[in-house]
């Protein structure tokens, strides 16, 4: 019988689900992908864990196990160990009302707490019998929850490809307001070296706050912050943003001024608030990355001074930082780096799933741990399929076999079109990585402009280039040590002096780029394609952004990347093995 294993996460900005077949990942998805929202969280993943489970051949029926940790859950599969259900509900009811939020929906980080406090498992409040019933799930398929940071450490860990390696986590905050943890993972055995507690010393939380006070959505607009940050000058508030985020004396955590068991978190807030007033918004996002990325390169020193491994895998949301990561392989301490691409809570669906199969196959993870080959782990579309979604919006299009796309796209690329280039399977976590990508030419410094306009997307933002991984030194300093996690776009690099002016329209104002290294063993199609743009302009790389508008998630199906085309923001669109000219382009010539 075939063990297919169920994991997924329901936090409140994500909700996506995984499935392994003995042992095997199958399938991963995000709910936004299907149901077209970004950062779609708060529940439990129905769309997705359909998809993944159709993408397997199978139904709820088949699952044999399923991993999960804490995160929204309908309140009837809880029960409170205080037992005073019914007043909290009507509580929580009331508060949920006036916040617009479902009714039936609880955070079951609550439950846990409580739970613990008593003596009690978190097993021992969640009614796996109601769970599995009303989900459809068999009586019999075990159910297991797993730590939250203990999630994000496996998965670093696990696919790292390291023997042996530190782990270091960090977001906004996990199980009973973790936003730590350090641990040392070999041989599928992870062993916990420190962690930081309180959401007053969360980096995640840290960073998430200066988003929202500049005006942006904290935990989508962070890599804005990101961007803006190289425009400015941290110095006039660096002192000050110390005082809510910096390395604690020990040297192995973080730590702030800000511990109040109840609203240090609020405190903090409001101490931000006051201390950026007055200030640029460019000096602010400096000043918030320079002090998260001191004191989280002051940790990764002191770890690595103390346990003598110098290979250092990465997780969780703060991870999403590249130019962190960039910090931390430049350490001369640091032999190399591991992102796992799925860095926020995104990735812990496969991470409680893998966990899962461990708990039933104890061994399992030591023995089938490896590195990390791609992330096309979403659906993908037959060539009957896609032609019906074509002459379903009546567009004319050509088929054409795989040499003469490339030399159509390569071609288009090289004259200034911007190609979108939906093939495959979907992508996996928050990057476009030549699946469901739009495609441009890096010579052009005006791209910037005119694409981030057609996409309604904030002009200061880089793009990013995809390039050819056996040229990529030729363009880019440092990357022997982070050349496994940039091949999901993971981490900067500075770009070679003698290359800034020829790709301008991948280069960020402070002279790095954030490059996918493609290889041909992973995305033959891609890599052609870039192949042949070399050919023909003598620059092996490509300008490479998501397939979407600003504001929605990468499309997924084809009526989306038809959209696209139709709503001119591509100028033209190779979707499986047809090429389709954007209808509005010839009123514009």
């Amino acid at each position: 019988m075939t063990s297919l294993v169920l994991g997924f996460s329901n936090t409140g900005h994500d909700a996506t689900a995984a499935v392994f077949a003995d042992g095997r990942l199958i399938a991963a998805i995000a709910e936004e992908r299907l149901a077209r929202v970004k950062c779609l969280g708060g529940m439990v993943p129905q769309l997705a864990i359909d998809e993944v489970l159709r993408m397997a051949g199978a139904t709820r029926r088949d699952v044999t196990r399923i991993g999960m940790m804490c995160g929204y859950f309908p309140e009837n599969y809880v029960r409170h160990p205080s037992g005073s259900l019914q007043a909290q509900r009507a509580v929580r009811r009331f508060g949920r009302k006036l916040r617009g939020k479902a009714e039936n929906v609880i955070w079951t980080g609550e439950v846990l707490r409580e739970a613990l406090a008593r003596g009690m498992s978190y097993e021992q409040c969640f009614r796996s019998d109601v769970f599995l019933d009303q989900e459809g799930f068999r009586p019999e398929t075990k159910v297991s929850f797993h730590s939250h940071h203990t999630v994000h450490a496996v998965l670093g860990g696990f696919y790292s490809g390291f023997d042996e390696c530190l782990v270091i986590t960090a977001d906004g905050h996990g199980d009973l307001d973790e936003v730590h943890s350090t641990s040392r993972y070999r041989h599928g055995v992870l062993e916990t070296l420190s962690v930081t507690d309180g959401k007053g010393r969360s980096p995640g939380l840290f960073y998430q706050t200066i988003t929202e006070l500049l005006g942006f959505r904290p935990v989508r607009h962070e890599g804005k912050v990101l961007g803006l940050a190289a425009f400015g000058d941290p110095a006039p508030l660096l002192g000050s943003f110390r005082r809510a985020l910096r390395v604690a004396p020990c040297g192995t955590r973080f730590d702030s001024d800000f511990d109040h068991p109840l609203d240090a978190h609020e405190q903090r807030r409001e101490f931000l608030a006051g201390a950026i007033e007055g200030h640029s918004r460019e000096n602010v996002a400096a000043a918030a990355q320079q002090a998260l990325e001191d004191a989280f390169v002051a940790i990764v020193r002191r770890q690595v001074a103390d346990t003598g491994i110098g290979l250092v895998a990465l997780n969780g949301g703060v991870a999403a930082n590249v130019k962190l990561n960039q910090r931390i392989a430049a350490l001369p301490e640091v032999e190399r780096i591991f992102v796992f691409p799925g860095m926020s809570d995104t990735g812990n669906a496969i991470g409680a799933a893998l966990l899962a199969i461990d708990a039933g196959s104890p061994g399992f993870l030591a023995a089938k741990q490896h590195a990390l080959a791609d992330v096309y782990h979403g659906p993908e579309f037959g060539e009957a399929a896609i032609a019906h979604e074509l002459q379903a919006h009546q567009l004319d299009y050509q088929r054409l076999d795989e040499h003469a796309l490339v030399e159509r796209a390569a071609q288009a690329i090289h004259e200034g079109l911007v190609v979108g280039w939906f093939q495959g399977r979907m992508e996996f976590g928050p990057r476009a990585l030549g699946n469901r990508s739009m495609v441009g030419r890096p010579t052009d410094a005006g791209i910037n402009k005119s694409l981030n306009d057609r996409l309604e997307r904030t002009e200061f933002m880089p793009f990013a280039p995809s390039a050819l991984a056996e040229r990529a030194d030729e363009v880019f300093i440092g990357i022997d040590k982070a050349a496994h996690p940039a091949e999901f776009m993971t981490v900067t690099f500075d770009v070679r002096e003698e290359w800034k002016a020829r790709i301008p329209a991948v280069v960020h104002v402070d002279g790095t780029a954030r490059p996918q290294l493609v290889r041909a063993d992973r995305n033959p199609l891609y890599h052609a394609l870039i192949k042949r743009y070399a050919e023909l302009s003598g620059i092996p790389l490509v300008l490479n952004t998501s397939f979407n508008v600003h504001e929605e998630p990468i499309v997924c199906a084809p009526a989306e990347g038809i959209r696209a085309l139709r709503e001119d923001r591509i100028d033209a669109l190779a979707i499986g093995p047809f090429w389709v000219d954007n209808p509005l382009r010839a009123g514009k010539q």
